[in-house]
């Protein structure tokens, strides 16, 4: 017997088929929305203080049409240019992430911890036209911009969609008092701005022709992310890849999450896959009102969220979980509307969510997947969650564990994890190669190892790639080895993930010297100029030398055993 699976209800029973997608495009998605859910609150921005703001689906529909008359009108961009969103979680991504696609463009989310040199390949590599930028990181761009393709600069704040006296207030906070909003040197319009000159042309345009040609087969985004090879890929999702995925999601949670009904605390970062996809795209399917924290980081900022709303739908990770559960506000009754709670990202600890469990009376459900598969790949199904498992594949999903050759292994025996996925991606972008690598006959190779108990459930009991991953981020180790060589008097370096309490792993670094003075911080400083701080190596120890094949390529593996010997 081989380790080749489906959903154990099979795709047809559980009512999966990209015939059954009800909407092809997000375009369509975001129509339908409206015509069912018009009214009612769709987006909820809420600061650490408790400030908010809300906007109806029928408003974000209106803004999501405004900016795409600026975009097509007043920028003069075209159907398939790329726009790079730079945000936050607040309304002002959602709006600009689907005012993209109401202009026929296609997005690519940017970590807004980028460092400018992470942010000028991304913007170059995706050959974005515009940017619609958070303000706090404006000064970023300065350093870059001129050197990237970007035309068009478009910046939003976390306190835009407040109203008028409390976002002025707000915004002088921000600027003047708090002083967390630089001077930006590149010439930029306000998304308010934007927004108003869009609504003057309004009368004038043509919305529905700016996505005449766009089919469920279109690129809605280019998701980046990191790779063995050095810098980050950007993952080609089409509007169906991204709608299916979100409609796997709501299969897999069918029987808890009601249809309008759903208050969801969207804490996951909305430039990741899993938030935009699972949260954002799947709420609005739904009708969900989602709460939005900027930054779950320090836990106390979601405080508010939790005493001011009833929420019933909350996703994290690990680290996230724990955090919450050492908080001195942290109690029981926050917790008591809440039907389902999900993990994903990075491995859920087995004991975190039996605390967890205990002290909410909720079952965290872990899944698995990755931005190739435009969010879910398995799940723990409600109601038969296994603690250490990451689930059974999504309805529509198939996977399989093989060898080194792709060939499937007897059941039990630990393969790499393979799949198929109405979700998966169409390639990377403008890397052939790489795509070639990644997907083989219809087939994405994960370089998981995973393997498959005798009722379907997997476990990833290791990484074949050389991959890191700090708190549900893939960092590659390749990029930070980069970094670390510019540094002079570096002769060698050798990067591996090392387990960490906090973020379950997190990247040391092993570096040969010529010269003695060079120090640690001499390290981390280049390090800090070059990447984000999630990939800033967490150890630097200076070695004799770092194990390579006769070619130079690091020994990761034989490195890692030194390390742990």
């Amino acid at each position: 017997m081989t380790q080749s699976l489906e959903h154990p209800f099979g795709m047809q029973a559980a009512g999966f088929g990209l015939d059954k997608l009800e909407t092809g495009t997000l375009v369509e998605a975001l129509d339908k929305a409206v015509e069912a859910y018009g009214a009612r609150p769709a987006l909820t921005t809420i600061l650490p203080t408790g400030a908010e703001t809300t906007a109806t689906y029928a408003e974000i529909k209106d803004h999501a049409e405004a900016l795409a008359v600026y975009l097509r009108e007043e920028l003069g961009l075209s159907s398939g240019d790329t726009v790079a969103i730079m945000s936050p979680n607040c309304i002002g991504f959602c709006v600009a992430s689907l005012g993209v696609v109401k202009a026929g463009c296609v997005g690519t989310n940017v970590n807004p911890l980028y460092t400018p040199h992470e942010l000028e390949h991304q913007l170059t590599h995706s050959k974005a036209k515009a940017i619609v930028i958070i303000d706090l990181f404006g000064n970023k761009l300065d350093e870059v911009v001129a050197r990237s393709g970007v035309q068009h600069v478009i910046t939003l704040s976390v306190v835009d969609f407040f109203p008028t006296l409390k976002k002025t207030l707000l915004k002088f906070v921000l600027k003047r008092v708090r002083k967390v909003v630089p001077t930006m040197a590149t010439p930029a319009v306000s998304l308010t701005t934007a927004l108003a000159k869009g609504r003057a042309r309004m009368s004038s345009a043509d919305v529905p022709a700016y996505t005449r040609d766009v089919t469920p087969a279109s690129p809605a985004l280019y998701q980046y992310t990191s790779g063995t090879t050095g810098r980050s890929k950007g993952a080609v999702l089409s509007h169906q890849a991204i709608l299916s995925n979100a409609e796997q999601g709501r299969l897999m949670t069918a029987g808890i999450l009601q249809d309008g009904n759903e208050v969801a605390l969207v804490a996951l970062p909305l430039y990741h896959i899993t938030a935009f996809s699972l949260i954002f795209v799947s709420g609005m399917t739904v009708g969900a009102h989602g709460i939005l924290a900027p930054s779950p980081r320090p836990p106390s900022n979601l405080k508010a969220a939790f005493e001011k709303y009833q929420i019933t739908w909350f996703t994290g990770i690990n680290t996230l979980f724990a955090a919450l559960m050492a908080e001195p506000w942290f109690d029981r009754s926050l917790f008591s509307a809440i039907r389902f709670c999900g993990s994903g990202g990075a491995a859920q600890q087995t004991g975190v969510a039996q605390k967890w469990q205990e002290m909410t009376g909720v079952e965290i459900l872990q899944g698995y997947g990755m931005t190739e598969v435009s969010g879910i790949l398995t799940f723990n199904p409600p109601g038969s969650n296994r603690l250490g498992m990451v689930g059974v594949p999504a309805p529509g999903a198939q996977i399989r564990i093989v060898d080194d050759a792709g060939n499937d292994v007897p059941a039990g025996t630990p393969g790499e994890v393979i799949a198929r996925s109405p979700g998966m991606m169409d390639g990377y972008l403008d890397n052939p190669e790489a795509t070639a690598e990644t997907i083989r006959d219809g087939w994405y190779y994960s370089g998981d190892i995973g393997v498959v108990d005798d009722d379907g459930y997997l476990e990833i009991v290791d990484r074949k790639k050389d991959m890191i991953l700090v708190s549900g981020f893939n960092v590659s180790p390749n990029e930070i080895e980069d970094a670390i060589s510019t540094v002079p008097g570096v002769v060698q370096v050798g990067v591996i993930g090392i387990e960490d309490e906090k973020t379950a792993e997190a990247p040391a670094a092993f570096v040969v010297r010529s010269d003695e003075a060079l120090s640690e911080e001499d390290i981390l400083e280049a390090c800090r100029a070059r990447l984000t701080n999630y990939k800033v190596p967490k150890v630097v120890r200076f070695v004799d030398e770092v194990p390579v094949t006769l070619s130079g390529k690091v020994l990761r593996r034989q490195l890692r055993e030194e390390y742990t010997g």
